[in-house]
Protein backbone atom coordinates (compact mmCIF):
# COMPACT_ATOMS: atom_id res chain seq x y z
CA UNK A 1 0.00 0.00 0.00
CA UNK A 2 2.58 2.79 0.86
CA UNK A 3 4.69 2.00 -2.23
CA UNK A 4 1.70 2.94 -4.21
CA UNK A 5 1.68 6.39 -2.46
CA UNK A 6 5.32 6.50 -2.96
CA UNK A 7 5.18 6.00 -6.55
CA UNK A 8 2.01 8.95 -6.58
CA UNK A 9 4.14 11.63 -4.53
CA UNK A 10 6.90 10.99 -7.52
CA UNK A 11 4.55 11.43 -9.88
CA UNK A 12 3.21 14.91 -8.10
CA UNK A 13 6.90 16.02 -7.28
CA UNK A 14 8.18 15.44 -10.93
CA UNK A 15 5.02 17.29 -12.50
CA UNK A 16 5.60 20.07 -9.92
CA UNK A 17 8.93 20.34 -11.32
CA UNK A 18 7.63 20.72 -14.77
CA UNK A 19 5.06 22.81 -13.71
CA UNK A 20 7.28 25.62 -12.73
CA UNK A 21 10.48 25.32 -14.22
CA UNK A 22 11.57 28.61 -13.79
CA UNK A 23 11.37 28.48 -9.84
CA UNK A 24 14.11 25.28 -10.10
CA UNK A 25 16.40 27.29 -12.50
CA UNK A 26 16.69 30.17 -10.43
CA UNK A 27 17.95 33.82 -11.45
CA UNK A 28 16.87 35.02 -15.32
CA UNK A 29 14.92 35.88 -17.47
CA UNK A 30 14.11 35.86 -21.59
CA UNK A 31 17.34 36.83 -23.30
CA UNK A 32 16.66 39.17 -25.75
CA UNK A 33 20.00 40.48 -26.97
CA UNK A 34 23.03 38.20 -26.67
CA UNK A 35 26.58 39.03 -26.53
CA UNK A 36 26.68 42.29 -28.22
CA UNK A 37 30.34 43.71 -28.60
CA UNK A 38 30.38 47.26 -27.37
CA UNK A 39 33.94 48.02 -27.63
CA UNK A 40 35.83 46.26 -25.26
CA UNK A 41 32.57 44.96 -23.52
CA UNK A 42 30.09 41.85 -24.32
CA UNK A 43 26.53 42.84 -23.56
CA UNK A 44 23.65 40.22 -22.66
CA UNK A 45 20.20 42.18 -22.29
CA UNK A 46 17.28 39.87 -20.29
CA UNK A 47 13.70 40.76 -19.66
CA UNK A 48 11.49 39.79 -17.00
CA UNK A 49 8.61 38.34 -16.32
CA UNK A 50 7.79 36.31 -19.64
CA UNK A 51 5.37 37.29 -20.66
CA UNK A 52 6.12 40.78 -19.99
CA UNK A 53 3.20 42.67 -18.28
CA UNK A 54 2.52 46.25 -18.29
CA UNK A 55 2.05 46.96 -15.04
CA UNK A 56 6.05 45.61 -14.20
CA UNK A 57 9.24 45.03 -16.17
CA UNK A 58 12.65 44.18 -15.20
CA UNK A 59 15.81 44.92 -17.97
CA UNK A 60 18.69 42.93 -17.05
CA UNK A 61 22.08 43.46 -18.57
CA UNK A 62 24.94 40.73 -17.63
CA UNK A 63 27.84 43.12 -18.86
CA UNK A 64 31.82 41.52 -18.81
CA UNK A 65 35.21 41.98 -20.55
CA UNK A 66 35.75 40.65 -23.61
CA UNK A 67 37.34 37.51 -22.07
CA UNK A 68 33.46 37.32 -21.17
CA UNK A 69 34.46 36.37 -17.11
CA UNK A 70 35.23 39.74 -15.85
CA UNK A 71 32.37 41.67 -14.65
CA UNK A 72 32.28 45.49 -15.15
CA UNK A 73 31.38 48.29 -12.65
CA UNK A 74 31.53 51.59 -12.94
CA UNK A 75 29.10 52.19 -16.60
CA UNK A 76 26.05 54.40 -17.98
CA UNK A 77 23.71 51.56 -18.56
CA UNK A 78 20.26 52.87 -19.93
CA UNK A 79 17.01 51.50 -21.21
CA UNK A 80 14.27 53.15 -23.34
CA UNK A 81 10.57 52.21 -24.43
CA UNK A 82 8.56 53.82 -26.94
CA UNK A 83 5.13 52.58 -27.79
CA UNK A 84 4.75 51.39 -31.88
CA UNK A 85 1.29 50.17 -31.83
CA UNK A 86 -0.91 52.15 -29.37
CA UNK A 87 -1.05 55.19 -26.78
CA UNK A 88 1.83 55.44 -23.84
CA UNK A 89 4.86 57.33 -22.62
CA UNK A 90 7.89 57.08 -23.96
CA UNK A 91 10.49 56.91 -21.23
CA UNK A 92 13.90 56.77 -20.21
CA UNK A 93 15.08 54.29 -17.18
CA UNK A 94 18.97 54.08 -16.03
CA UNK A 95 20.02 50.32 -14.92
CA UNK A 96 22.33 49.85 -12.00
CA UNK A 97 24.03 47.41 -10.26
CA UNK A 98 22.07 48.23 -7.24
CA UNK A 99 18.68 47.78 -8.74
CA UNK A 100 19.79 44.24 -9.83
CA UNK A 101 19.09 41.06 -7.58
CA UNK A 102 22.25 39.65 -8.55
CA UNK A 103 25.18 41.78 -7.98
CA UNK A 104 27.28 40.64 -11.27
CA UNK A 105 24.05 42.29 -13.51
CA UNK A 106 23.05 45.88 -14.00
CA UNK A 107 19.01 46.02 -13.96
CA UNK A 108 16.33 48.69 -14.66
CA UNK A 109 12.80 48.11 -13.18
CA UNK A 110 9.53 49.75 -14.47
CA UNK A 111 6.30 50.03 -15.37
CA UNK A 112 5.36 50.59 -19.17
CA UNK A 113 1.62 52.08 -18.24
CA UNK A 114 0.04 50.24 -21.10
CA UNK A 115 -0.27 46.86 -22.94
CA UNK A 116 0.85 46.78 -26.76
CA UNK A 117 4.08 46.45 -28.73
CA UNK A 118 6.64 48.07 -27.51
CA UNK A 119 10.67 49.23 -28.59
CA UNK A 120 13.18 48.78 -25.85
CA UNK A 121 16.77 50.59 -27.08
CA UNK A 122 19.67 50.04 -24.71
CA UNK A 123 22.40 51.76 -23.95
CA UNK A 124 25.61 51.01 -22.23
CA UNK A 125 28.50 53.67 -22.20
CA UNK A 126 32.21 53.42 -20.55
CA UNK A 127 36.00 53.75 -20.97
CA UNK A 128 36.25 51.12 -22.72
CA UNK A 129 33.37 50.99 -25.10
CA UNK A 130 29.72 52.20 -25.72
CA UNK A 131 26.82 51.06 -28.30
CA UNK A 132 22.86 51.10 -28.35
CA UNK A 133 20.99 48.00 -29.67
CA UNK A 134 16.99 47.64 -29.63
CA UNK A 135 14.22 45.19 -29.45
CA UNK A 136 10.56 44.74 -29.37
CA UNK A 137 8.31 42.91 -26.59
CA UNK A 138 4.72 42.52 -26.52
CA UNK A 139 3.21 43.54 -23.17
CA UNK A 140 0.17 41.75 -22.45
CA UNK A 141 -2.23 41.78 -19.31
CA UNK A 142 -2.03 38.44 -17.50
CA UNK A 143 -4.88 35.49 -19.16
CA UNK A 144 -6.50 32.85 -17.35
CA UNK A 145 -3.30 30.57 -18.30
CA UNK A 146 -0.90 32.95 -16.58
CA UNK A 147 -2.39 32.51 -12.82
CA UNK A 148 0.01 30.05 -10.61
CA UNK A 149 -2.57 28.64 -9.13
CA UNK A 150 -4.58 27.82 -12.40
CA UNK A 151 -1.44 26.36 -13.95
CA UNK A 152 -0.61 24.51 -10.89
CA UNK A 153 -4.24 22.58 -10.47
CA UNK A 154 -4.24 22.14 -14.38
CA UNK A 155 -0.66 20.59 -14.02
CA UNK A 156 -1.07 18.72 -10.23
CA UNK A 157 -5.12 17.17 -11.77
CA UNK A 158 -3.45 14.53 -13.96
CA UNK A 159 -0.97 13.50 -11.96
CA UNK A 160 -2.87 12.89 -9.03
CA UNK A 161 -5.50 10.40 -10.91
CA UNK A 162 -2.37 9.19 -12.56
CA UNK A 163 -1.38 8.42 -8.88
CA UNK A 164 -4.57 7.44 -7.73
CA UNK A 165 -4.60 4.78 -10.61
CA UNK A 166 -1.50 3.11 -9.25
CA UNK A 167 -2.68 3.63 -5.81
CA UNK A 168 -5.52 1.48 -7.12
CA UNK A 169 -3.89 -1.09 -8.93
CA UNK A 170 -1.02 -2.08 -6.58
CA UNK A 171 -3.77 -2.58 -4.04
CA UNK A 172 -5.93 -4.88 -6.58
CA UNK A 173 -2.69 -7.31 -6.95
CA UNK A 174 -2.20 -7.52 -3.13
CA UNK A 175 -6.14 -8.36 -2.29
CA UNK A 176 -5.32 -11.12 -5.45
CA UNK A 177 -2.46 -12.00 -4.15
CA UNK A 178 -4.24 -12.78 -0.63
CA UNK A 179 -7.27 -14.36 -1.93
CA UNK A 180 -5.41 -17.20 -3.78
Amino acid sequence: MRSGWMKALWVVGGGIALAFPGSLAGDGGTIRLADLDFGSYRVTVFTDPTPVRPDTIDVSFLITEEDGLSVVPGLEVWVEVTPLDHEGRAARHEATREAADDPRFYAAKFSLGTAGLWRIQIGVSGDRGSGTAAFEVRASEPGLLDQPVVLLVAALLPLVLVGAWLHAGSRGSGSEAGSA
